[in-house]
């Protein structure tokens, strides 16, 4: 989009809101900032895609892998979640008991007939399966009959107990919990370039929150890094049609210094 009047536009989305692009781009003009609104706008647009297709990935991944081992390998979709209930957070069985139910007026009761486990699974948000994989690591007698099947083509599931050591799963799995960070930013409709320090296993600094916009890319392409090697290790083929998508090449352009100085300038 290409505002036609600029003034009207700064009023509609507000100064404060353009003056923070001001402040972090040192935009000198109304123009630039703008444009550098649009460029965050078109940026949170392609990363939507790309996580929204990663997430279902995902989900069906574990729903799979967790289905055959929990029915013994009769079948791959059942309410697994039902074998491991008491050991979930309560915010995680509240995900799945808001499914089961609905609410008739005042009344809440279950749903009739009750959803199938694909439902229950599809509508789950993306934070459920960040709780279900740290329940995984707390069952760690299962942490290597699981976990290769997730990641079929991860380097620990060559060796599957690998994935019982504490240190090397949790490292593993660091990736979940830093794109659940930024899915719920992106999904808030916060500023993308915007990314808080990072920290290992150990509370030690490895990443320092961003200032700049060279911080920011090395970030955005950070985040896309991970998302291809989870990709790579649960599924290459799908992976390699998504790296070959306009989506992936749309996001690329978007974060050289071509497409930032396009956006620039407007």
């Amino acid at each position: 989009m290409l505002p036609s009047v600029l003034a009207n536009f700064e009023s509609v989305i507000s100064k404060p809101r353009l003056d923070s692009y001001r402040g972090y781009f040192h935009a000198r003009t109304l123009e630039e900032a703008i444009g550098l609104y649009m460029w965050n706008t078109e940026l949170s647009a392609s990363f939507s895609t790309l996580i929204s297709l990663f997430e279902v990935a995902l989900r069906n991944q574990v729903h799979r892998a967790m289905s055959l081992h929990y029915s013994n390998g009769a079948s791959a979709s059942i309410h697994w979640y039902d074998r491991i209930y008491g050991s979930l957070k309560p915010a995680t069985k509240s995900k799945i008991e808001e499914v089961r139910h609905e609410w008739v007026g005042r009344t809440r009761r279950l749903r009739t007939p009750q959803p199938s486990a694909d439902e229950i699974v599809s509508r789950v948000s993306f934070g459920f399966w960040p709780s279900i994989l740290s329940t995984i690591d707390r069952r760690v007698n299962y942490a290597d009959k699981i976990y290769p099947a997730i990641f079929p083509r991860h380097a620990l599931s060559a060796t599957p107990v690998d994935w019982l050591d504490h240190g090397k799963r949790a490292a593993a799995l660091a990736f979940i919990y830093e794109l659940n960070t930024f899915r719920n930013r992106l999904a808030h409709h916060e500023p993308l370039w915007k990314f808080a320090a990072l920290h290992d296993q150990a509370g030690r600094p490895t990443h320092p929150a961003t200032t700049t916009l060279q911080g920011s890319i090395a970030r955005f392409n950070r985040l896309l890094s991970l998302m291809d090697a989870a990709l790579q290790a649960m599924t290459p083929s799908f992976y390699a049609d998504l790296a070959g998508s306009s989506w992936s090449k749309r996001i690329n352009y978007l974060l050289s210094n071509r497409g930032v100085l396009r956006y620039r300038t407007l």
